[in-house]
């Protein structure tokens, strides 16, 4: 485990971790950040609609659709952070383990987390010439592949190879005509070079990057709620509705539900040994992502709101740190700088009245409109952290870190190619100035100043800094359990977001938030180590929770924009076992506990009512998750092994949405996988089997409202297929 920045057992960490070897993973189906859940309890995964995933742990996440939305749970590739959620939207592979740590992190780590961190560590170049290769052939025609060659360049410099290719034909289908969509279109690749000049110094260069063209996914219409009920379309009042069918989805006829997005980085990290124990390690990361995809927004194959999405992302990132171990004192210093800078723009059609029957004199149809954001973050942080040997048993760990962030933002709401948008506005706008009612051009940006009434676009700046800390108690029995207690707390920053505005005050960011957590655990091996038992208890005090709400705005409705949560808590229990009853029996089942509750927040409904949501439940966060998982080898000859599998995954009920309204509900499910392979014990090859959601359970992971449509994002129905690997 690398949870403290070096090398050690995971029973030895006193903190929450779940992780899983690389060969674990696959025989899973593990291969990306949606699956992490069937490994560790307590983490949900979520689609937004217009951008990156949310990743939910212990109910702490952060759910905003804008490219440029920092996350509450961080992702790292071998100690380098993956700025954003995006970045991430092709898999990881060629994994040699992944590592999910739980709660606050910042003091080691280089981003501010206030759920948790994610870190993958990736397969190293091999001082032996290696190669290997994989080839799947499952259901919906998916072919997948992946290969990698690996070895010594020269004596003192190695190198690893690794490419991977997705490719998939449809498996959505239009439930109010004939029509398909759901092909899936993904490669990948990465060298590594690892460069050893001298016993002291290690230089290691990781060059990656991925591109997805795949189809855009289709929603379900789960419902309709116009915010401004008498100028709802009256097609839409009589569209029907999606069937409860994974499959089943609506579009725009015609339309280029495609993406294309591509994602380069490059990460340089030095580690140089200069005497008496000390360290000193420099990581340097720069990330590029470009986007551009089309999302049909209303979940029907009515004309009403799709969009083009275009965006570019740059982030860089230096952590500078010296470690040193005196044998009593393990310490660490260090630095920390990163930069992120965002570029967003959507354009198409968004129908915020009615496209068929514009109202008399004031509400014509206005058939485009557009968005264009800038995001700017430069952060700093400086950060400490040690562990003291008390005794032979007792170790006690404390880190502190201090964090400087200002980002600046600009944003303009747009008319797009037609006009009337933008007349509209112009005309409400010399209204409320108080000017000739004689409708004026459109200007350039068509949203209000809150505090002036005039069109301009809206620009802020927002500078934060906090101090977080974590502090640590481990004691080691005699019969190796080890018990421990922390007292941490994180900060995420705060936030700007892309929302499309009417006013600049939905534009005003969300302050940073917090957390303060207490937690307690054991490890503990039971009969001579053939079984393992994990717990943990937890407290969280949340403050400023960032949350996705709404404000009414007087023409329109409930407008998205975000908003900060005062006062919430968690608090929760984990338990896990594992154990190994028979020879070539391997069984472990965890459950996780997770009771959320709002204290003090007074919002907006999706449908635009005013509510006090205290007692509520977080969005995204069941209170009860549980997986399990069984795998029996064996050798049916001397030459050969087999093995059979099974996993089941549990989520509870949770909301898509503050206040439990059953609109949002995204209810309980339960997936099983199976699996099974057969190769030669030298493992020079297998040919396995998998089948993941035999039994074709429908539930979908997201619902959201958007203008006069509410619809849900379903997961993926039963899949299955075969799968060759070889390895030389």
């Amino acid at each position: 485990m690398t949870a403290q920045k070096r090398e050690e057992a995971i029973n030895r960490v006193g903190m929450s971790i779940d992780a899983m070897l690389g060969d674990d993973l696959r025989p899973r189906g593990i291969d990306s950040v949606a699956e992490l859940d069937k490994i560790a309890p307590g983490l949900t995964f979520t689609q937004t609609p217009f951008g990156p995933p949310v990743l939910t742990l212990r109910g702490v996440g952060f759910y905003d659709s804008a490219l440029a939305a920092t996350p509450a749970v961080s992702l790292y590739v071998d100690e380098a952070p993956l700025a954003l959620p995006v970045f991430a939207q092709v898999a990881v592979f060629d994994v040699e383990r992944v590592e999910i740590l739980k709660g606050p992190q910042g003091t080691l780590f280089g981003e501010n987390s206030t759920g948790g961190a994610i870190n993958y560590v990736i397969a190293r170049p091999t001082a032996d010439f290696s190669a290997g290769g994989m080839a799947s052939f499952g259901r919906f025609s998916t072919v997948e592949a992946e290969a990698y060659v690996s070895g010594p360049l020269t004596s003192t410099l190695g190198a690893r190879l690794a490419v991977r290719t997705i490719q998939s034909g449809d498996w959505q289908r239009s439930h109010t005509r004939s029509d398909t969509l759901g092909e899936t279109h993904q490669g990948a690749a990465r060298l590594l070079l690892d460069w050893q000049p001298s016993p002291a110094v290690r230089l290691s260069l990781n060059l990656n990057g991925w591109r997805d063209t795949s189809d855009s996914q289709a929603f379900q219409l789960a419902g309709v709620a116009c915010t401004v009920p008498q100028k709802c379309a009256p097609d839409l009042l009589v569209y029907p509705l999606a069937p409860e069918n994974a499959r089943a989805a609506d579009w725009d006829a015609g339309s280029p539900m495609k993406v294309d997005d591509s994602f380069g980085q490059a990460v340089l990290r030095a580690d140089v040994e200069i005497g008496s124990g000390l360290r000193l390690t420099s990581i340097s990361g720069y990330q590029r992502l470009s986007q551009d995809k089309f999302i049909d927004a209303d979940a029907t194959a009515l004309l009403l709101n799709s969009f083009r999405q275009e965006g570019h992302a740059t982030t860089f990132n230096q952590e500078l740190r010296l470690a040193g171990d005196s044998g009593t004192v393990d310490w660490i210093l260090g630095g920390y700088y990163s930069s992120i800078d965002v570029r967003e723009h959507f354009s198409g059609r968004t129908d915020f009245v009615s496209a068929n029957e514009p109202l008399p004199g004031l509400f014509p149809p206005f058939p485009t409109s557009e968005g264009r954001y800038t995001f700017r973050t430069r952060s700093y942080a400086g950060f400490g952290h040690l562990e003291y040997a008390l005794t032979e048993r007792l170790k006690l760990s404390a880190g502190l870190r201090y964090t400087r962030s200002v980002q600046r933002f600009a944003a303009c709401t747009g008319t797009g190619e037609d006009p009337t948008l933008g007349r509209l506005f112009a005309y409400l706008g010399a209204m409320a100035r108080g000017e000739l009612p004689a409708v004026p051009p459109p200007p350039e940006c068509i949203q209000f100043d809150k505090d002036t009434l005039e069109q301009k676009e809206s620009r802020d700046r927002l500078a934060e800094d906090n101090i977080s800390y974590r502090l640590g108690l481990d004691y080691r029995t005699r019969g190796d359990t080890l018990l421990y207690a922390n007292l941490s707390k994180g900060y995420k920053s705060g936030s700007f977001s892309n929302v499309p505005a009417s006013n600049s005050i939905q534009f005003e960011p969300a302050r940073q938030e917090s957390v303060l957590a207490v937690e307690a655990g054991i490890k503990a091996p039971l009969a001579s180590g053939a079984t393992r038992i994990e717990g943990a208890v937890f407290w969280y005090d949340y403050r400023n929770k960032q949350l996705r709400g709404r404000i009414l705005d007087p023409f329109f409705g409930a407008l998205e924009t975000l908003v900060n949560i005062p006062q919430s808590r968690v608090r929760g229990a984990e338990l896990g076992i594992s154990t190994r009853p028979l020879a070539g029996l391997t069984l472990s089942a965890s459950a996780t506990w997770v009771d959320s509750r709002v204290d003090e927040f007074t919002g907006i409904t999706p449908t635009g009512q005013t509510s006090n949501f205290r007692d509520s439940s977080f969005p995204y966060a069941p209170r009860w998750q549980a997986v399990a998982d069984a795998q029996y080898e064996w050798a049916p000859t001397g030459r050969h092994h087999a093995f059979i599998g099974a996993n089941i995954n549990w989520h509870g009920e949770t909301w898509a949405a503050l206040g439990e309204d059953d609109a949002y509900r995204l209810r309980p499910y339960l997936t099983l996988d199976l699996r099974a392979g057969f190769g030669p014990a030298n493992g020079r090859w297998q040919i396995a089997a998998y089948a993941q959601n035999v039994t074709n359970r429908y539930y979908w992971n997201n619902i959201f409202q958007y203008i006069d449509t509410r619809f849900r994002i379903a997961a993926r129905p039963a899949t299955y297929g075969v799968r060759f690997s070889v390895r030389y």
